[in-house]
């Protein structure tokens, strides 16, 4: 099976505590996956266990065997653009700075970035979460232009702007084409968004889609088929508004590999509620 043959990218996410990014992205690429979005961290993949020699070294395997890095995405409770301490913000920012360029000598397109995260029992202020989540932001587009990435914020649901409307009105405020959505469907569930039309409002600032199951009571990533997500018509709207983004097949569990093969069945046949 090639790439061709599914049309959807996948994560690492389930592969990052063993083995690499680059063992794990093999695996998925004989499924028929490619564009990856590749985690980062200490023994998968990680910036500072790569210095110029290994980082050109590993560029010139995935040229070689046609696997394409996407975008690289930091787990989200190791960093927070949107707090309310300024030595986090910074370090958030200096860790993003070094994905960009980490991706950007691996031949990735983007960085993934969880905007922030808030508490669930008593968050700051929304502006002023949302100040915070703006002032790393645009510190990091000076970053992406100078290195040609994109960064996809990621609908997520304990960050400042976890819904359509607050991630719509976020980026009223930031219009740097730089800035996009990496829209997660199975979060969106969660949440109890009608992701339909929230597929249309974010069209024109779409960059990615994630792709797994899940309910509005439990926060899954589960294989397609587990749970309520209407695949059907996420698959349809995307068609519509002509979305050429990559769809990310984020499954997160123990037997990533089957479960991703029975997703690419579900998603070619997809079963009708």
């Amino acid at each position: 099976m090639t790439t061709q043959d599914t049309g959807f990218g996948g994560s690492s996410f389930s592969f990052m505590w063993s083995e690499t990014a680059l063992s794990a992205m093999r695996k998925m690429r004989a499924l028929g996956l490619n564009d990856f979005d590749a985690l980062m961290v200490p023994g998968h993949l990680w910036h500072d266990e790569l210095d110029t020699v290994a980082r050109r070294t590993l560029a010139s395997s995935l040229r070689e065997e046609g696997i394409r890095i996407e975008s690289l995405n930091l787990p989200a409770l190791d960093h927070n653009l949107a707090s309310c301490v300024p030595e986090a913000r910074a370090y958030a920012v200096d860790l993003f700075t070094r994905a960009m360029q980490l991706g950007a000598d691996l031949g990735a397109q983007a960085v993934v970035a969880v905007p922030g995260r808030v508490s669930g029992l008593f968050a700051p202020p929304q502006q002023q979460s949302e100040d915070w989540l703006a002032a790393s932001l645009e510190a990091l587009l000076k970053v992406a232009e100078r290195l040609d990435q994109k960064i996809y914020v990621e609908s997520h649901p304990q960050t400042p702007i976890p819904t359509v409307d607050k991630i719509e009105r976020f980026l009223a405020r930031i219009t740097h084409p730089l800035l996009q959505v990496a829209y997660d469907v199975s979060n969106a569930e969660f949440v109890a968004e009608d992701q339909v039309d929230a597929l249309r409002r974010l069209a024109p600032r779409l960059g990615q889609v994630h792709l797994s199951d899940g309910t509005r009571t439990s926060w899954r990533h589960d294989r397609v088929g587990l749970g309520t997500v209407d695949f059907v018509a996420i698959q349809r709207t995307l068609r519509e508004i002509g979305f050429a983004g990559v769809q990310v097949l984020e499954i997160i569990g123990s037997t990533p590999l089957p479960d991703i093969e029975a997703s690419l069945a579900a998603l070619e046949r997809p079963v009708r509620r």
